[in-house]
């Protein structure tokens, strides 16, 4: 029987053979040259989804030539470097060094910028924005981009992320010598200017227990995770990224936990939005889900390295969204259908978007319980890690339940008010009468009859 020929292309799932080329899964590519072993998926190479097997072996052969001449990793001329490839090199130039810990939305971030398709001046198909040519971009190509996030249904606040990323990335580009100026501007006016924002004040429903229905419909690792974003404010990536040598006050001592009078969790700058070091007291109910999370299932301590919110054994988990979005559902009566592709349907999207709670409305809501708790403002900020109580002022929001608690303590404080006033005025219009009913004033002078002789 003659042997298959995939020569270093194949799929890595339990597919038949003969259904890959329809099938939904990536192709794997391997190569070797010169004792080194090449291994990896084209999607994640390319950053983006194949399914014709044509073309992936048309890829796998220039990989091949590129991998032979010694080109295979090098970053491409100047000239010729498009957008992906700068996004590459920043990531591991940049990212990977100064923002190790939030590199996974830095990818996302990329990644979407770079697989939107935007139509190119000539006319013609829409092209990647990945596969543009870095030289090629203008700032009627940066608008052509908002344009087109927009078409899709992203809002301005999406936009501006999106913005801000490719922003970021070219004045990297700038600092390093790729690029000499920036579409953004033109001399020093900034010509490609965001979106006005309609700041978010979406906090959990008290009235409807919201916050009890979302931790009801939560699975066993998505639901610490909700109950520490409501008892820390921290944001998502800091939480995941969270381990347990940064848990000051919790030592174990013969498989007991012990805790410290003042136990904290500690925020290196390296792991913060700000770049600053953040502390955060531990609540009581942030103990309880820390004390059930500090060992293995055989027992065991985890090592200080492990991740608070990993898997059972402490290892890191990078994102929940999937979960989230499903708990999300759940809790407001819906449930969670999918695609072919495991993606959200349209109908589970439609209701997400109305339902509207993000995952980031708990560092929101977090805040704003501190606030009406009688905790300082200035407080507030250090533990939500702001730069000014400026920006914590208007971060934060009071529920309509405690407006209208408010405007009952309001009028019930000035009916009290008034009533004091009126009492105070009528004693004060009191004077002593005499038998026809006119005033009579008291003779300071004369000697009371009814007073003792001394």
């Amino acid at each position: 029987m003659a042997r298959h020929q995939n020569r270093g292309l194949q799929k890595i799932c339990g597919c038949p053979r003969k259904t890959w080329p329809k099938c939904s899964h990536s192709w794997h590519f391997a190569f070797k040259w010169k004792a080194t072993h090449h291994r990896f998926s084209l999607d994640r190479h390319f950053d983006r989804h194949f399914d014709s097997k044509t073309e992936a072996e048309s890829l796998a052969e220039k990989l091949r030539t590129q991998i032979r001449a010694g080109e295979f990793g090098q970053p491409a001329p100047r000239a010729e470097m498009t957008l992906q490839q700068l996004a590459d090199v920043y990531l591991e130039r940049y990212v990977r060094v100064e923002r190790a810990a939030t590199e996974e939305g830095f990818k996302v971030a990329l990644r979407t910028i770079c697989r939107t398709e935007v139509p190119l001046p000539t006319g013609g198909e829409a092209l990647a924005f990945g596969q543009w040519r870095v030289a090629d971009l203008v700032t009627d190509t940066i608008e052509r981009f908002r344009e087109v996030r927009r078409g899709q249904g992203v809002g301005p606040v999406g936009v501006n992320r999106n913005l801000g990323s490719l922003r970021a990335l070219l004045n990297w580009a700038i600092r390093t010598g790729y690029l000499e100026q920036t579409p953004f501007k033109r001399s020093t006016e900034v010509v490609v200017k965001l979106s006005a924002e309609h700041g978010r004040s979406r906090r959990l429903d008290a009235d409807t227990d919201e916050e009890g229905r979302l931790l009801k419909a939560c699975g066993p690792s998505l639901r610490p995770v909700v109950e520490a974003a409501l008892e820390t404010g921290m944001r998502r990536g800091e939480l995941f990224s969270l381990q347990w040598k940064q848990i000051e006050g919790l030592r174990v001592e013969k498989k007991r936990l012990i805790w410290a009078p003042r136990a904290e969790i500690v925020l290196p700058w390296a792991k913060t939005k700000t770049r600053r070091d953040r502390r955060i007291p531990i609540s009581s109910r942030l103990r309880a889900v820390l004390e059930m999370r500090r060992v293995d299932p055989s027992g065991e301590p985890l090592p200080p390295e492990a991740y608070v919110f990993g898997n059972e054994i402490g290892q890191r988990v990078d994102s929940a969204k999937r979960a989230w979005s499903t708990a999300v559902l759940k809790a407001h009566g819906h449930k969670a259908t999918l695609t072919d592709t495991s993606n959200l349907s349209a109908e589970s999207r439609a209701a997400l978007a109305q339902i509207d709670l993000h995952f980031h409305d708990l560092r929101r809501e977090a805040g704003s319980r501190w606030l009406e708790g009688g905790v300082p403002l200035h407080t507030i900020r250090d533990w939500l890690g702001h730069t000014s109580i400026a920006q914590t002022s208007t971060y934060l929001a009071g529920t309509m339940r405690t407006q209208h608690d408010a405007m009952r303590a309001y009028e019930a404080r000035r009916a009290s008010l008034q009533q004091l006033a009126t009492e105070g005025t009528k004693r004060h219009q009191r004077r002593p009468r005499t038998a026809k009913g006119s005033l009579r004033k008291p003779n300071k002078t004369a000697v009371r009859l009814d007073a003792p002789v001394m």
